[in-house]
């Protein structure tokens, strides 16, 4: 795998003409972290647009500081960093939009149908195949800077992801091929590029519609995690994002935390 590095010439020759107006594109050979090399350029113009790309993380991570794991030259490790007009409150559901944006692209370019598990990983027949990790800089009342990082397992080999705890897929096990993580690359920034002034526009409502089609959790029972934890049947999300459950108390509306399978089969 490592004979076949990713190449900044490849990726921007891959994405569309609009894209390339939008986007810098920085390739690294080894790197901690995508997201950390994005957020030492917090408040800075120069954020947004800035799109890093590594073949390799040292100290890649998920949501709660969960290890991802990220060998060489295997998957495809990227963040986007980019500028919102506006209060905090109107990034709400962005991570959700942004995994229904990259869901878009992947169907539309490689034929894979995913699955989207509320509130930030990629699913594909009950395997976890990717995931979105947004992180708020923060800035000035009337200006938002994010960083949108986006892990996505594509040339696994078996042995690297031996260490990896919960069901794991990749797409080239989902297409039956090796994929071309150049292609893969370009495919996936051009619809986040498209995608990001929508959402600035419009909200997550815009991709509500398209998250529902992919939702792995409705009409399954489902646990959330806190204090107490919360059961119930996974009714679809709502315009700003939140998990909808119907709970022995009646439908609410979940903002925040981690929602886990109670059993594994068909949605009803």
């Amino acid at each position: 795998m490592n004979g076949n590095l990713l190449s900044a010439d490849r990726v921007i020759k891959a994405l569309p003409a609009e894209a390339r107006k939008v986007l810098q594109v920085t390739v690294y050979d080894t790197v901690g972290s995508t997201n950390d090399v994005l957020r030492e350029q917090k408040g800075q113009v120069a954020l947004h647009g800035a799109a890093v790309i590594a073949d390799q993380q040292t100290a890649g991570r998920g949501r709660r500081g969960r290890r991802w794991c990220s060998p060489a030259g295997a998957n495809l490790y990227c963040s986007i960093g980019w500028r919102f007009a506006g209060s905090p409150e109107m990034l709400t559901g962005l991570s959700l939009a942004v995994g229904a944006m990259v869901a878009e692209q992947i169907t539309t370019h490689f034929g894979a149908d995913l699955q989207l598990k509320w509130p930030n990983d990629l699913y594909y027949n009950e395997q976890k195949l990717g995931g979105i990790l947004v992180e708020v800089l923060g800035d000035v009342a009337d200006m938002q800077s994010v960083v949108i990082g986006i892990g996505l397992n594509v040339n696994m080999p078996e042995e690297q992801g031996a260490s990896i705890e919960r069901p794991w897929t990749d797409l080239r096990s989902v297409v039956g091929a090796e994929v071309d993580r150049h292609a893969l690359a370009g495919a996936v920034l051009a619809g986040v590029a498209d995608g990001l002034p929508r959402f600035a526009d419009k909200g997550f409502a815009h991709w509500q519609p398209a998250w529902h089609r992919r939702d792995y959790l409705s009409g399954r029972s489902v646990v959330i995690d806190g204090s107490p934890p919360i059961a119930g049947i996974a009714c679809g999300v709502d315009d700003c994002g939140a998990l909808l459950v119907e709970s022995t108390t009646g439908q609410l509306a979940i903002a925040g935390g981690e929602a886990t399978l109670l059993e594994i089969g068909t949605a009803s």
